[in-house]
């Protein structure tokens, strides 16, 4: 309830800039402007439903053309996200190293593993991981924070997937007659309740292929059928 206070203390006045202030879909200052404000929205933080309600809002303003700056607003704000997280692994921040000594080091093999797994197939698996339930802001960052995997494999998993989750509150902002009903889901139309619907499917779905896929992989490591030696190259601890 803390988080919903808080993502309530920047959204409200955001709502209510947005709605006193006409923007035109045919200035290009317009695009600029939003586009500035999604990079810094993916500043890595645990606020909830920053970015779904950009992106409503986006869909309002811009209708279908909203699609091409979804895209270039994911295509680096994703990045972004990811260095951060980045670079404060390698100023030394060793996450493994707290793992050890405190008291999650029961943890600690677990925590090796699915970092093994996230190098090993980094595609498939960033893919996956963006459809865990925590802030699309804070995501990239914790990837590039724990793991390993390179910012191209990542990027190559993270933003397809990304895109896709958000074309549909996209498409809800589109169909919305007014901005407040965009933020708030009030759309009708038969097209704004299906993309309504379809994200949620999929997140069950896809987190219950990732949660499947991850336990066979574990279990496979577990009996030794991966080659530690492959490992130890390509993961630095």
């Amino acid at each position: 309830w803390i988080l919903k206070i808080m993502a309530g203390s920047v959204l409200n006045p955001l709502r209510h800039l947005l709605e006193t202030v006409e923007i035109r879909a045919d200035n290009p200052k317009h695009y600029l402007y939003f586009y500035v404000a999604s990079q810094l929205m993916f500043i890595p933080s645990p606020l909830p439903f920053i970015i779904t309600a950009w992106v409503l809002a986006a869909g309002y303003f811009f209708k279908w053309r909203g699609f091409l700056l979804l895209f270039l607003s994911f295509g680096t704000g994703i990045p972004l996200s990811f260095q951060v997280g980045r670079i404060l692994k390698n100023l030394g921040f060793n996450v493994r190293k707290y793992l050890k000594s405190g008291s999650l080091s029961g943890g600690l093999e677990y925590f090796d593993k699915f970092r093994r797994l996230i190098v090993e197939q980094p595609v498939r698996m960033c893919f996956l991981l963006m459809w865990a339930p925590v802030p699309t802001q804070l995501l990239p960052f914790l990837v590039g924070f724990l793991t390993d995997v390179s910012i191209r494999n990542f990027s190559l998993g993270a933003i397809p997937s990304k895109l896709i989750h958000f074309s549909c509150p996209l498409i809800i902002g589109l169909e919305a007659s007014s901005l407040s009903s965009a933020l708030n889901g009030e759309s009708t139309s038969t097209l704004s309740v299906v993309v309504l619907i379809l994200p949620v499917v999929m997140s069950i779905g896809l987190l219950a292929g990732m949660a499947y896929y991850v336990k066979g992989k574990l279990e496979e490591m577990k009996n030794g059928a991966q080659d530690d030696e492959t490992y130890v190259n390509k993961l630095i601890v």
